[in-house]
């Protein structure tokens, strides 16, 4: 039997480099901690009481960031899907939809600089976006490959 060396095909065939992925799960896992800290009240917010809209984000978006997480590390494809998911729908929130987000019972309305952390917000989805797009068409385009090969007979 005649054997030969074929590619392996990782995570599902998403070209992404690893050195790229770490980062992305780090900043999302930053983030699921905030929500479960917004849970426990460590971050003052008092979150049995706090207005509904805010209590689903944040199980939402600690879901999706887990799963942003997760994927990145042992899934990038599940990873860039939950990835795309939560900062497009953030820049939605945080941009279309900012005044349903700030708009609020007085005891939760945030101070000017808390709200201006939006724009913060804002301008890091668009950045990940933009590099993680980038990262994405340079592994499709002829980035360098790192392809790993197994035989097979």
């Amino acid at each position: 039997m005649k054997q030969t060396l074929q590619p392996k095909n990782h995570h599902g065939g998403v070209a992404i480099a690893k050195w790229f992925r770490w980062p992305i799960a780090a900043f999302y896992a930053y983030g699921a901690f905030v929500h479960i800290a917004n849970m426990m009240g460590w971050t003052g917010i008092d979150w049995p009481n706090a207005p509904l809209k805010w209590q689903v984000l944040d199980v939402d978006y600690l879901v999706i960031d887990c799963m942003v997480v997760w994927g990145m590390i042992f899934h990038p494809r599940i990873g860039v899907i939950a990835f795309l998911i939560a900062a497009m729908s953030q820049l939605v929130l945080y941009t279309v939809l900012r005044q349903w987000i700030l708009d609020v019972p007085a005891e939760f309305a945030p101070t000017p600089d808390e709200a201006s952390y939006l724009t913060t917000l804002v301008t890091f989805h668009l950045a990940t976006l933009l590099i993680v797009g980038a990262a994405l068409l340079w592994g499709n385009r002829g980035g360098p490959k790192h392809v790993q090969y197994e035989e097979r007979s």
